[in-house]
Parts: C-alpha cells; sequence; structure tokens
C-alpha cells in the first residue's frame, strides 16, 4: 500500500522523507485512487532518493501524477551513500530537482568515456543515454573516480568510485582480509559501484560486479532490465540481467524474466519480444528465461540481488516454466500410455 507513505506525509505536514527509485515508482503505478481529496504533498520540501539508481524518467512520472496534490518536483534530492560511509556521501542541492546528465549511448558503452549530448541532437543518429546527478560529496569528505591501476580520472571517464571522509569505517568487524579489499593503498573506500565525474557533480552508473561486458561493449544491466520491463505483460521488478562463461562460447548475457502467462504461445511471444526488446536496446542477443513469479531474490532493502538471482541459474535451481511444463506432459503422457 504505497499510497499510505504519502496520505501519512500529508496528514503529519512531513517535509522531509527519503525512498529508492522503486518507492516513487510503486505510488505512481497505483496513482492518486481516488485519494487526491485525501492528500495535500504542498509541504513536503526534501523528496530524496537514494538506495539504488535514481531514474529520472519515474520522478518525471510521480512529479506529473502527484502535482495535483501540491507536490514540487524541485523537492527531489537525488543522493549517493553506502554503510561503509555512515551513510551519506553527496548531496545534490537543495531546492533544484533532478540535474540530467544524458550521453552519446554509442561511445559510453564502446569506450567508458562519455560524452555529452544536448537535447534536441537525436536526430544525428546518435542514441543517448540519460544519468542523474547526485551532486557534491558532504563536508569534509571527497569523492574520486580512479582507474583499475588506482590512478585518478578526469571528467566525464567512467572508472571506480573512491571515497574518503571522517564518516567512513575503519575495517569490517573482525575481517582484516574483507577490509583490506576495499580500501585503496592511500586509504580511500572502493566502493565497488562505477561512475564519473562533471563539473564536480556524481554521476554514478552501475555496480562494477553486474558489468556486462560483451565483445569489448559495456552493457548496464539496468539498462535491459527497465526496458523489458516496459513491455506489456511485465512488471517492475520481473527482471534480472547478467552474464555467465558458457563453454566455448564465452560471455553470455542471460535475462530472467517472471512470467505470470499461462497459454505456451502467449509465453514464447513474450520470449521472443524481451529477446528483440533486448537487441535494441544494446545491440546484443540474449538467452530469456522464463520463470514462475517470486524466483527472483531482493536485498532486505528491497534492490535486486543479481549475484544471487546469477549462483540460482549457474546451480539450476532457476529453470524455464517452458521445461517444467515439459516435464509435466512427458510424465503424464508416459503414464498414460502405461495403462496407471
Amino acid at each position: 500500500r504505497p499510497l499510505t507513505w504519502l496520505k501519512l506525509m500529508s496528514r503529519y505536514g512531513g517535509t522531509i522523507s527519503f525512498s529508492p527509485t522503486f518507492g516513487y515508482e510503486l505510488c505512481v503505478r497505483r496513482g492518486l485512487n481516488g485519494s487526491a481529496k485525501e492528500i495535500d504533498l504542498g509541504r513536503w520540501r526534501v523528496a530524496g532518493i537514494g538506495g539504488d539508481m535514481v531514474r529520472a524518467d519515474i520522478l518525471h512520472s510521480f512529479a506529473e501524477t502527484f502535482g495535483v496534490a501540491g507536490f514540487s518536483p524541485k523537492a527531489f534530492l537525488p543522493s549517493y551513500g553506502l554503510a561503509e560511509s555512515t551513510l551519506a556521501v553527496a548531496f545534490a542541492p537543495l531546492d533544484t530537482g533532478i540535474e540530467i546528465d544524458r550521453v552519446d549511448q554509442g561511445r559510453y558503452a564502446g569506450n567508458g568515456i562519455v560524452t555529452p549530448v544536448k537535447r534536441g541532437l537525436n536526430g544525428s543518429g546518435r542514441s543517448a543515454r540519460s544519468f542523474v546527478s547526485c551532486g557534491t560529496a558532504v563536508p569534509d569528505h571527497a569523492v574520486e573516480i580512479r582507474s583499475e591501476k588506482n590512478d585518478r580520472l578526469p571528467d566525464h571517464h567512467v572508472g571506480r568510485i573512491v571515497v574518503r571522509g571522517p564518516s567512513v569505517m575503519e575495517g569490517y568487524f573482525d575481517d582484516p582480509a574483507a577490509t583490506e579489499a576495499v580500501k585503496t593503498e592511500d586509504g580511500w573506500l572502493d566502493t565497488g559501484d562505477l561512475g564519473y565525474m562533471s563539473g564536480g557533480n556524481l554521476i554514478v552508473t552501475g555496480r562494477r560486479k553486474d558489468l556486462v561486458i560483451l565483445n569489448g561493449r559495456n552493457i548496464w544491466p539496468q539498462d535491459v532490465e527497465w526496458a523489458v520491463e516496459a513491455l506489456q505483460d511485465v512488471r517492475a521488478g520481473d527482471v534480472a540481467c547478467f552474464s555467465v562463461i558458457e563453454g566455448d562460447v564465452g560471455e553470455q548475457m542471460v535475462v530472467i524474466l517472471q512470467c505470470r502467462l499461462h497459454d505456451a504461445a502467449a509465453r514464447e511471444q513474450l520470449r521472443k519480444q524481451a529477446a528483440a526488446t533486448v537487441r535494441t536496446t544494446c545491440g546484443a542477443d540474449c538467452r530469456v528465461v522464463l520463470v514462475p513469479p517470486k524466483t527472483l531474490k531482493f536485498t532486505s532493502s528491497g534492490k535486486l540481488s543479481r549475484s544471487a538471482v546469477r549462483q540460482d541459474y549457474l546451480t539450476g535451481e532457476i529453470a524455464d516454466v517452458s521445461h517444467s511444463i515439459n516435464k509435466v506432459s512427458s510424465a503424464v503422457s508416459a503414464s498414460s500410455q502405461s495403462g496407471d
């Protein structure tokens, strides 16, 4: 019941509240649902976003849906943080809303260097990818983008996000090996995230371990997941994308898709649509695996755990629904022939 959040904000005059992007998305999916007269969001001055990738399209939809209830898009406050930094690392400025950085999709995917694209230039044939700025580092803290060799990278170069400051942890409790793995030689914390800087602002592009590399091309799994989730009969949170190494084939991209369709022909049509969508989105082929609802795993904070889903796929715990149905059909056929 996501609208309970907004009703409580309205009832008690809340002015500051944060949520991951998917919280705003759930509210958009519910819409006002006849609650326009009950909700007043005019006093909400800081609508923070953190905990996962900040999506401009979802936030725009939220502002459009709840503008009639007094919500102002200037209240949006993108941020970046992690538990190891207790908690905040960077904030966008107050009372400005979201700032979008649009970059050339082809160059960004090919060499890790992002080239800004001005709005209205897509007629040149270039595909643009939008990211939301998470602002600048909080006081007495610093954020840098480093290469794999730990060299500091200039603006618009995607690399490892490292942070330093008084709120950064000394280490993981009773685990020096894990602590050493996330600390650079000069004492910065390696967040495990990738991003780039633009004029002092931090742009987060994704988790390093989730990046899919096919034929030298960088593919961000969230781009694939969001595109497939836009299909009819697919819901937000129904898709997981990752890569696996398969024998002589090498790296193979896999898309796990939770399917609620019972008709076999409809399922296969959805599989084809998903594969075509992925091809259009990133120019690569993939294996689409249809699975029952509630198959995908999420963290305690509600974020998709691609690593856990990938592990389930590799161990065989995840199987295509078509395979399961075929097994049942074969068993029924064998039973009928035996006269049981």
